[in-house]
């Protein structure tokens, strides 16, 4: 209950838990112990569950010296528990000793936060609202959704204009460098000094786990892009493995992931439509 009213609080994480910590706990906790813990009370079902089922059955006395102590450990940085309560009992006045008394008959299903939040958002589609909020909620989620396919229409078309300012065919994105495919065949791997590749996937961050030569990425003469692994280590695309010898299509904006780097393809259907084709792999 002392981390409940803490974060509900706003005391921030980083000043929970351990020797400096603003909460005082019934044992000892370092700060990654609190924030286990609080993750569990939110996401875990029947921790949480026990979590609510323990905080039920504290007795006035025990509630009332866990607030008070809580209370003024929060006034040592300038926290007010009002603040936090002021949502449970309504704005404009401090909560009395019944009303804390009768905090557990409020005390939130940790467990459910997610769910109402996802229940929140899509209550468009069903849900205990009226019938005419329903229809106003649906209303506003279809122009939120079309606005915001705009917008990824329009993301998507400046980036293949700026694809094909450059030529390129395709490209790969990771976290660090964005490379461009501005051939039909490519290598992608690491490159040495007494070898070059087309895709030097050192730029995007640490290679040593990469084969010199990892894979190699063809334009077909349909208009896909076959990739084949020919490295060591196994190339994951979209979640699935692709092992040595192996090749497969990659679809728009599939997720590769090579020895621990990640890349999206994107390719650039104006160009590819435009290029000329070769014969068929």
């Amino acid at each position: 209950m002392a981390l409940k009213l803490a974060i509900e609080s706003g005391i921030a994480m980083r000043s929970i838990g351990g020797a400096n910590s603003v909460v005082t706990f019934s044992l000892p906790r370092d700060r990654d112990d609190v924030v286990s813990r609080w993750r569990a009370m939110l996401y875990d079902r029947d921790f949480s569950r026990a979590c609510v089922e323990r905080m039920e059955r504290i007795d006035r006395n025990e509630r009332n010296a866990i607030v008070a102590r809580a209370s003024a450990e929060f006034a040592k940085r300038g926290v007010s528990l009002a603040t936090a309560l002021e949502r449970e009992f309504g704005r404009g006045r401090r909560p009395s000793a019944s009303d804390l008394d009768g905090v557990k008959d409020d005390l939130p299903r940790f467990h459910d936060v997610e769910q109402a939040i996802l229940t929140h958002c899509t209550s468009a589609n069903g849900g205990g609202t009226a019938g005419v909020d329903r229809k106003v909620r649906a209303r506003e989620r279809e122009r939120a959704l079309k606005r915001i396919e705009a917008l990824e229409r329009s993301a998507q078309a400046a980036s293949a204009r700026l694809a094909t300012a450059k030529g390129a065919l395709a490209e790969l994105v990771g976290l660090n460098a964005t490379f461009t495919i501005d051939k039909r065949e490519c290598v992608i791997g690491r490159s040495t000094d007494g070898q070059k590749v087309d895709v030097d996937l050192c730029s995007e961050g640490n290679a040593s786990k990469i084969s010199r030569q990892q894979a190699f990425l063809k334009l077909r003469w349909n208009g896909e892009f076959a990739l084949r692994n020919v490295g060591r280590r196994p190339i994951w695309v979209s979640n699935q493995p692709l092992t040595t010898g192996q090749r497969c299509v990659l679809a728009p904006h599939t997720l590769i992931e090579v020895g621990g780097m990640r890349l999206l393809f994107v390719p650039n259907a104006k160009l590819v439509r435009s290029s000329p084709p070769e014969g068929a792999a």
